[in-house]
């Protein structure tokens, strides 16, 4: 499991000089993912009824104007009531939880705001 947490580390370095290259205004936020080389579709399913909803080609940017390239899939308990969410981020061999979360709903294309 240290491999794993060397890995993840040496993956997303933060360096001062990368924020020199952002637009004004922003900031890294350094943020910490779970990873794990095992598929997460059966688990999600049976632990929380989430099915694969939305899944697509994602790019990440990281500090020292790099990126990391990889498959993003959206998880999601059908319905509106009491439903949750993952957001995956598969990257080589490995599976990275982004986000979890309940209660998604559609958003109102004109105003950004929920349905």
């Amino acid at each position: 499991m240290k491999w794993l947490a060397t890995f993840i580390l040496c993956l997303f370095p933060l360096s001062v000089t990368a924020q020199e290259h952002l637009p004004p205004g922003s900031v890294l936020l350094p943020l910490v993912t779970l990873c794990s080389p095992t598929e997460p579709a059966e688990g999600l399913f049976k632990k929380y009824g989430e099915v694969g909803f939305i899944e697509g080609d994602a790019m990440f940017y990281i500090p020292g104007n790099k990126t990391v390239n990889g498959k993003i899939t959206f998880y999601m308990k059908p319905g509106f009531d009491n439903n949750t969410y993952t957001l995956m981020f598969k990257v080589g061999p490995m599976y990275c939880m982004i986000s979890s979360g309940k209660n998604v709903l559609p958003v109102d294309s004109d105003l950004g705001d929920p349905m």
